[in-house]
């Protein structure tokens, strides 16, 4: 080590190309290979799981509205980890099911001074389809329903990139004024208010908004950790359940 440490010395001019074509290999390497990670204490990351776990069960299920501040910092500990306990496809394979939001900043700071309230927010994963539901409510309960959207999720075919992340793009987009406890599927909106919703939806769905880092995967504990680039936000997630058969995407 000290002679190669000598030699680098005595020829600076070349030092700078060679970090440089360095870095550029483990970019290509970065892409090239599955996306996993393994950093972090695995106490300190356990100890947030089971802190996350407990408000959950604490307030009663995914409820965004009901972030704490310790909950907020348990997500933290989960992102700086950037563990997703295996290879991106792996996540992705063991990603099948139903899952709510318990964390979201982003919108709790853009509805709450409203009084607008998205609860649940829900993601149906099954098979690479994805399917969200989120229950809105206006003030006063004037005006509410479901707003929902559906379409594929995979690993990002982004190369600037060079953690895991996932590409979502939603190509069907729906709304129920009922505000019943199952909203309506796509295959039930026949009608031009239907339709103009739809074409609404697809127009405003920008490519920005189909880009999600993924920090944290745990399968075992059903939690998963993702940003929100546009507003850098991390957006935390259980799974509470398995989707029904007779849901549709």
């Amino acid at each position: 080590m000290a002679g190669v440490s000598t030699a680098v010395a005595r020829t600076p001019v070349a030092r700078a190309p060679t970090a440089a074509l360095a870095g550029q290999r483990r970019s290509v390497a970065a892409r090239a290979l599955p996306q996993t990670s393994t950093r972090g204490d695995p106490v300190q990351l356990a100890s947030a799981v089971a802190r996350l776990d407990a408000h959950v069960a604490r307030v009663g299920g995914a409820d965004l509205y009901a972030a704490t501040e310790d909950a907020t910092a348990a997500v933290d500990v989960m992102v700086r980890s950037k563990n997703i306990g295996g290879t991106l496809e792996e996540c992705l394979a063991r990603s099948d099911g139903v899952w709510e939001v318990c964390v979201m900043p982003h919108m709790l700071r853009l509805s709450a001074p409203l009084g607008i309230t998205f609860r649940p927010v829900r993601y149906s994963l099954k098979d690479g389809k994805i399917r969200s539901d989120v229950r809105f409510r206006l003030p006063g309960g004037i005006v509410r329903g479901w707003l929902s959207s559906s379409g594929s999720v995979k690993a990002t075919a982004r190369s600037d990139h060079d953690g895991a992340a996932i590409d979502l793009v939603f190509d069907r987009f729906w709304i129920d004024l009922n505000d019943g406890d199952v909203p309506k599927d796509f295959v039930d909106c026949v009608s031009a208010v239907d339709k103009a919703v739809d074409a609404v939806g697809k127009a405003g769905f920008l490519p920005s908004f189909a880009f999600f880092p993924v920090h944290f995967f745990d399968a075992k504990s059903g939690t998963c950790v993702f940003e929100f680039p546009p507003l850098r936000s991390n957006i935390a997630a259980k799974r509470v359940g398995d989707v029904e058969e007779t849901l549709k995407f």
